[in-house]
């Protein structure tokens, strides 16, 4: 705190050599940090690896910390083995991959799993080794690509799935309108819009609900 700095100019862009312009992402690495390391999951889903990745991956790790500040739910750790997974699907081969300025240190960490290819027929499996994925960040593709998520994944997804640009232009697009007409069950749908931004500046955040 005695770095006054950190309050009178913009702190720099953290993991900056990840970033792409134009991907509109730079503010939802930290929110999706900030809803892991609150959610607790056990079982992340990443479509398509990026600047998002260091995020999901260090809340995993910080997650190991635990604050017993008195306000600790007992019973929430009765039996509790933390043993959390990210799996990262890409298209990208792993080897090209890892040449990108810090994705070999992720690749290679105990809790990432990394599957190269197109995630379209990839669910079965995925739930054969890992049951369902309590958290998913989706930003992938299109609108051939949402309808096939929702098909295929939805199914296998408990907990929350968030989904990126939804909206252009401050109102719902195609994509939105997709994951609005083929979810089933009850599910709270939440969308977050970036006043200042045109296109990729929208997450909708789907939790799926206890009772279908």
């Amino acid at each position: 705190m005695s770095n006054d700095s950190l309050f009178n100019s913009p702190s720099p862009i953290e993991y900056a050599n990840l970033y792409r312009t134009g991907m509109g992402t730079e503010n939802v690495g930290g929110f999706l940090r900030a809803m892991a390391l609150m959610l607790r999951p056990n079982r992340i889903l990443e479509i398509g690896a990026g600047y998002t990745t260091p995020f999901l991956l260090e809340a995993l790790v910080n997650n190991e910390r635990v604050y017993d500040d008195g306000n600790l739910q007992e019973s929430y750790f009765e039996n509790y083995t933390y043993d959390p997974k990210l799996v990262v699907i890409d298209d990208m081969s792993l080897g090209e991959l890892s040449q990108k300025p810090g994705m070999k240190n992720i690749i290679s960490s105990k809790y990432v799993e990394f599957i190269q290819g197109k995630f379209e027929e990839k669910a079965g499996m995925l739930f054969e080794k890992y049951g369902n994925f309590d958290f998913v960040w989706f930003d992938c593709g299109g609108v051939p690509q949402y309808k096939t998520f929702i098909k295929k994944y939805w199914d296998i997804c408990s907990g929350y799935i968030f989904f990126h640009y939804t909206y252009s232009d401050g109102s719902p697009n195609l994509l939105h309108h997709i994951i609005l007409n083929n979810v089933t069950g009850n599910p709270f749908i939440f969308d977050i819009v970036e006043p200042h931004k045109k296109r990729q500046g929208s997450i909708t955040m789907v939790k799926k609900s206890d009772y279908v």
